[in-house]
């Protein structure tokens, strides 16, 4: 008999098996999702540190072999270029090493500044990991060459003319003293292009008046004195001048080399010197 004022007692059911399982399932799934997300950010993370690393450390190898074969008087800056670079490092093939060489003699110029980029440098891992590398193939090296009117007057000073650059607004300026008949010694300027040709960077004057007089006629003769060729030809990387630009602060001198083999184990027959 049921006591008065209660019901029947509830009945407990179990929820089958198969549901439960299906209930939890989704979770694990999310959970395995969210571990295997973090495990691939984790791996891009050390994958790309060591990319880096490697990028480093072939870099310095490059760059240490490269001023062997040039006998450059300081190391110079490296960058790396082209992602990934671990698998450069593999293959033995390196899209693009940037190099800047800075503050070195060239014949008797001061060149401030080089800044090129080694592209196609192939050089095999095991050589590089053995410190193994007598020759070092380039496909291609491009870049430019800055000279500073400092530097390109200091060139100047020791040759004859008296010969003096300096920026114009409109480019660059030429001051000299000169002889003109009937006239004497006057001081004379002018504007000067700058051409390349042969290999060989030209300054010379494109029109040319006096202090004072304004313009006169100027003798060939002295125009022609006035013309200055400034040596290039022993460039490292055997860089050859192709096209030259004024600049507010002197003049940059494109220039290339293609199909270089650099060997380390011989010394250049003309040594670079520091400046």
């Amino acid at each position: 008999m049921e006591t008065p004022g209660t019901g029947p007692s509830p009945l407990n059911v179990e929820e089958p098996a198969g549901a439960q399982a299906a209930a939890v399932e989704p979770g694990r799934r999310r959970r395995w999702r969210r571990i295997l997300a973090a495990s691939l950010v984790l791996l891009v993370i050390v994958l790309g540190a060591m990319d880096r690393l490697a990028a480093h450390l072939a870099a310095s190898q490059m760059v240490s072999q490269i001023q062997k074969s040039q006998q450059l008087p300081n190391k110079p800056a490296a960058s790396v270029g082209g992602y990934p670079f671990l698998t450069q490092v593999v293959m033995g093939d390196y899209k693009d090493i940037g190099l800047r060489i800075r503050r070195v003699a060239v014949s008797d110029v001061c060149v401030d500044d080089i800044n090129v980029h080694v592209k196609g440098v192939h050089l095999p891992l095991s050589k590089l990991i053995g410190n193994d590398v007598k020759t070092l193939p380039v496909d291609q090296v491009v870049g430019s060459v800055r000279l500073t009117y400092a530097d390109l007057n200091a060139y100047l000073a020791n040759q004859p003319g008296d010969v003096r650059l300096n920026a114009a607004s409109d480019g660059m300026r030429i001051s000299a003293p000169v002889d003109v008949p009937l006239v004497g010694q006057v001081k004379v300027f002018g504007d000067v292009r700058a051409t390349v040709e042969n290999n060989q960077l030209t300054l010379a004057p494109t029109a040319l008046g006096v202090d004072g007089l304004g313009a006169v006629r100027i003798p060939t003769s002295t125009v022609r004195a006035l013309t200055v060729a400034i040596p290039l030809s022993s460039l490292p990387l055997d860089l050859e001048v192709t096209s030259a630009a004024v600049t507010p602060s002197g003049i940059e001198v494109t220039a290339e080399a293609d199909d270089l083999s650099l060997d380390t184990t011989q010394t250049p027959t003309t040594r670079l010197r520091g400046c």
